[in-house]
């Protein structure tokens, strides 16, 4: 009694531990995009979170030896040869794998997602080896077609023709008189023809198809826009994404040196399946010049690195200067010999950080000479003009105004 109380307890216990176990390691976890074969129609599934380039093949089945009365029969045709490197999205896809034919009947066609198709081999037609006529439906980047089965000889059967580019044998023909022909060996191979003079013996059926899905690269998330700029008393970074799924979260690592990295913040995926976009604020800039770069984590720790962005905090710029400085007539001058293009805005502050003038204007490039007319009631004293450019400052200067 003590021994199956024992037992009844455990069991509850251990199924409560798999439950756990089973719930900490979640099925998209565990799930890997994997090289297969298969040698029976199915469904080849890219697990979410992977995009994936692969080299599909596939082999159409062999048709089968000549039938009919007496007298010896050719053999049947070998399958045709298709493949393609693709690049798959996550989802599930057909895979039909054709069944050989028997005597007198073509080779099924072999097919991944009806984009690429093998077709089977022709059955040999009687006394005459079955042709390549079937292979007009192959599609791929590139296609072998069948190879012709062989015609009978006297009273020999003719051999099953292989299945182009390294497809299974072909079966031999009968040799003996009324010996059956062997049938073909997958994938692809065509069946051999019956011996004749009589009827007592059969021909072989062909060889099953085959479609063959190997693994190239697991393709990772890619960066489509990532920009790093000084904003208030820190830096932005933002940054876009595709073909996001599967994703744990993002890294956003920092660097003052460009080389040694180490990380500041952690942002959670949201695994959309358009561009994504995603931010973050660094507001530890004691330093001069930053680095900055994102690192992709998936939930099973596979990872891909940002271009490295450079953001220089020192945007005060000598080569712009400031006329008449200090300002007696409310007009001041941006002057520069050589400025970049773009559309820039201008902020005046006073000595208490208030904005007392904001402007905006756009620049062909080369040298400057911008004059503002400042608020009138403007009091004396210290003031300080920044110019922004896409929410980077790109000089900081202080005037006077008497």
């Amino acid at each position: 009694m003590k021994a199956n109380f024992t037992q009844s307890m455990a069991l509850p216990f251990l199924t409560s531990i798999l439950f756990i176990l089973l719930s900490f390691f979640p099925a998209s976890v565990m799930a890997q995009p994997v090289s297969q074969t298969f040698t029976n129609s199915g469904t080849y599934v890219v697990p979410a979170g992977y995009t994936v380039s692969v080299k599909i093949e596939a082999w159409g089945a062999g048709g089968g030896g000549g039938i009919g009365g007496s007298g010896a029969k050719g053999g049947g045709a070998g399958g045709a040869y298709a493949s393609s490197t693709v690049t798959l999205s996550p989802g599930s896809y057909a895979i039909t794998v054709g069944l050989g034919g028997t005597p007198g009947v073509d080779g099924g066609s072999s097919s991944f997602a009806n984009t690429v198709i093998a077709v089977g081999g022709g059955a040999a037609a009687g006394d005459n080896g079955g042709t390549s006529g079937t292979s007009t439906g192959s599609t791929g980047s590139t296609v072998f077609e069948p190879i012709g089965g062989s015609n009978r000889n006297n009273n020999d059967g003719g051999a099953g023709a292989p299945g182009a580019n390294g497809g299974g044998a072909g079966g031999t023909g009968g040799v003996s008189t009324n010996e059956s022909g062997l049938a073909g060996i997958a994938p692809g191979g065509g069946g051999g023809g019956k011996a004749g003079p009589g009827s007592a013996g059969v021909s072989g059926t062909g060889g099953d198809g085959q479609v063959r899905i190997t693994m190239l690269t697991v393709l990772a998330v890619k960066f489509t826009n990532i920009k790093a700029y000084e904003k208030q008393n820190g830096v932005q970074i933002d940054w876009a994404v595709t073909g996001e799924e599967n994703m744990a979260k993002y890294q956003v690592e920092k660097s003052t040196d460009g080389t040694s990295f180490m990380v500041i913040g952690n942002v959670v995926a949201g695994n959309s399946s358009s561009e994504a976009t995603y931010n973050y604020f660094d507001i530890s800039t004691a330093a001069k010049v930053n680095y900055y770069r994102i690192r992709s984590v998936t939930v099973d720790g596979r990872t891909t690195l940002s271009t490295i962005l450079k953001v220089n905090l020192d945007k005060t710029v000598t080569a712009i200067s400031l006329y008449p400085n200090p300002v007696t007539d409310g007009n001041l001058s941006i002057q520069s010999n050589s400025f970049s293009k773009g559309s820039y805005v201008i902020q005046i502050f006073n000595a208490g950080g208030q904005q007392v003038y904001a402007s905006k204007f756009s620049y062909n490039g080369g040298a400057l000479n911008q004059t503002i007319q400042l608020p009138g009631g403007m009091k004396s004293g210290m003031y300080s003009i920044q110019l922004v450019n896409d929410g980077q400052k790109v000089m900081s200067k202080p005037f006077i105004v008497k």
